[in-house]
């Protein structure tokens, strides 16, 4: 098994940076920790005012649970014993006892976005996400619904604290130390380049190939709500079907960059080449198993002409209900996100409670033609969608960087 240089040096230097540093300054016991907000700067409604506030009040109250508050002002938006453990990277069931996979699994997590939504009493939805750029860099949001689209009416940026952050992680690991993991999550440290030991994630028991492989390259794309919002951020003009993501042409594809520190840069732009997805060969759904997890569970791997090949697994595969029409919001498909375990982007605090608390099999990965983890985040596809339809077919969107668009639809025959 070889692991990249870089993840090696960044332990190390981890240990040592660990070792000479301390931890900000704790506040008196008792008193809240109070953080300083960066605030985004909103376009009011006309003949209207957006709130605004400076400062994110966390008072604690023992086993990971917060007592959140904006301030100043008496009539600040507040949130009760809310769980900020469950915005902190985990290991889950899946890879305890392989370090290489352990540390796969919460870089993935750390570099994910995970946003825990809150409803209030005035139905506003005050938001807690840990931003996927580097360690500490949290928001705070508050939104609303009208007419179907989200409305936002205060957006922030904060610094979560080093301290802070590591008793969380500690007390929601089970103790496991986090100063070996610490430059890991300070800034990316990527995830590409390394053999990746899938023999200890998974056994195969079974396999069958997929008949009916269909790339769907003549239809135009769907879009579900996000691709929908985020459809100015695909930079290359006339896309217009699934087959053109992937033509020779319109390479590289362009998509607006996710910058510090947490918006989408018009001037900036991340570009792929994503001509191998034009190029699937095969379709295979496994049964496969681990001693870490009951039973066994469904995998589903495709393999294209390039030697890629992207593994998806959930136990919730086998269990896609039939549809007699294509997903249209969000909730109509399984969502696969790249990693191991990695929880979805959005959640309710008692959607992602549930997610952590059941740690259900489940990863999405690709390999190179010799086995190696390809770095997701620079190859242009960052998820999987799938569904089922009445006819008896399985389909699987492949998601681009940031999920702004889906950039290919593939399909074959339900495994009999």
């Amino acid at each position: 098994m070889r692991l990249p240089s870089s993840i090696i040096c960044s332990i190390l230097a981890g240990l040592l940076a660990a070792a000479a540093e301390g931890g900000p300054a704790a506040p008196p016991e008792g008193a809240p920790l109070r953080l300083s907000l960066t605030v985004e700067k909103l376009t009011p409604p006309a003949g209207g005012t957006l709130p605004t506030w400076d400062t994110l009040e966390l008072s604690s109250r023992g086993g990971g649970l917060y007592d959140v508050r904006l301030a100043p002002g008496a009539d600040a938006p507040q949130l009760s014993a809310v769980d900020l453990r469950l915005l902190t990277p985990r290991v889950p069931r899946l890879v305890r006892g392989n370090d290489a996979l352990t540390r796969l699994a919460l870089i993935q997590r750390e570099f994910n976005r995970n946003e825990v939504h809150n409803p209030l009493p005035d139905g506003t939805d005050f938001s807690i996400a840990n931003n996927c750029l580097e360690r500490g860099l949290w928001e705070v949001k508050l939104a609303r619904s009208e007419g179907g689209k989200t409305v936002t009416l205060f957006h922030a940026w904060l610094t979560f604290p080093k301290e802070e952050y590591a008793r969380l992680f500690r007390e929601a690991n089970a103790g496991l130390d986090y100063v070996p993991y610490d430059r890991l999550f300070a800034n990316y440290p990527g995830v590409g380049r390394f053999v990746l030991p899938l023999d200890a994630l998974r056994k195969v028991k079974s396999e069958v190939e997929l008949s009916g492989l269909d790339t769907h390259a003549a239809e135009a794309p769907e879009r579900l709500t996000e691709q929908r919002n985020k459809v100015k951020l695909l930079k290359t003009p006339d896309v217009g079907t699934y087959g053109d993501f992937a033509r020779a042409e319109k390479q590289p594809i362009t998509l607006a960059k996710f910058n510090t520190p947490g918006i989408y840069d018009q001037n900036d732009a991340m570009r792929f080449d994503l001509t191998w997805l034009g190029r699937p060969e095969k379709i295979f759904w496994r049964e496969v198993e681990s001693p870490r997890a009951a039973g066994t569970f469904p995998e589903v791997e495709i393999r294209f002409a390039n030697g890629y090949r992207i593994l998806a697994a959930d136990a919730e595969l086998s269990r896609l209900p039939a549809r007699r029409e294509a997903p249209a919001v969000e909730a109509d498909v399984l969502k696969l996100v790249c990693g191991i375990g990695t929880p979805i982007i959005h959640a309710t605090a008692a959607e992602r409670s549930a997610e952590m608390t059941e740690d259900r099999p489940r990863y999405l990965m690709l390999l190179d033609a010799k086995a190696n983890h390809v770095d997701n985040h620079l190859t242009g596809v960052d998820g999987l969608y799938a569904w089922r339809d009445a006819e008896g077919r399985l389909h699987l969107w492949l998601v681009s960087y940031e999920r702004i668009a889906l950039v290919a639809h593939l399909s074959a025959r339900w495994p009999a």
